[in-house]
C-alpha cells in the first residue's frame, strides 16, 4: 500500500509544510538574534562624570574620593584619593597613608569599570543617579564597595 492508497498526500507534498515551519523557525531566530537589544560593550546611556565616595574598607583602602568625567564614547577618566592600609596598598608597614592618582575605565551597557590606577579596579553597575554599587579588587583582594555622590 503507498501513501496515496491510504488517503494520504504525496510524499513531496507532506515535506511542503515542515520546510515552510523550519523556514519560518530560521527567519524568526535571525529576527531574534539581531533585534535583542544593544551590544554590551556600547556606552551605557547614563553618565557617571562627577564626585563619587565610598568609606571602604575595600582593597586596603577607605576614605575613597573619586572625581569621574565621562566622554561620548562611554571612556572614564578623573582622579582618585583615598587612605591606604599596609599590605595591599604601597604604605609603610608602620600604618596608613594618603594615596593618590590617576582613574581610567568606562560605562558600558554591562558595567561601569574603572580603574584607580596603582590601587585597585572597581567593577559593578549604576543603581541609581546617586548610587554606584560592586567590588573593588587588588592583588587577592575582592570586596563589594557603593559609591554614593556627595
Amino acid at each position: 500500500m503507498t501513501g496515496r492508497d491510504r488517503g494520504s498526500a504525496p510524499a513531496g507534498a507532506r515535506w511542503f509544510p515542515r520546510a515552510r515551519i523550519f523556514a519560518c523557525l530560521a527567519i524568526m531566530s535571525c529576527v531574534a538574534a539581531t533585534d535583542c537589544g544593544p551590544e554590551l560593550t556600547d556606552p551605557a546611556d547614563t553618565d557617571v562624570s562627577g564626585a563619587w565616595f565610598a568609606a571602604g574598607p575595600a582593597a586596603g583602602m577607605t576614605d575613597i574620593n573619586v572625581q569621574l568625567t565621562q566622554s561620548p564614547d562611554g571612556s572614564i577618566s578623573g582622579t582618585y584619593t583615598a587612605v591606604g592600609t599596609p599590605g595591599l596598598q604601597f604604605c609603610p608597614a608602620t600604618g596608613v597613608c594618603s594615596i593618590s592618582s590617576t582613574v581610567s575605565g568606562s560605562n558600558s551597557v554591562l558595567q561601569v569599570f574603572f580603574e584607580l590606577k596603582d590601587a585597585g579596579q572597581f567593577s559593578g553597575q549604576l543603581i541609581s543617579a546617586t548610587e554606584l554599587k560592586g567590588a573593588m579588587s587588588r592583588i587577592s583582594s575582592t570586596q563589594p564597595i557603593q559609591f554614593t555622590r556627595p
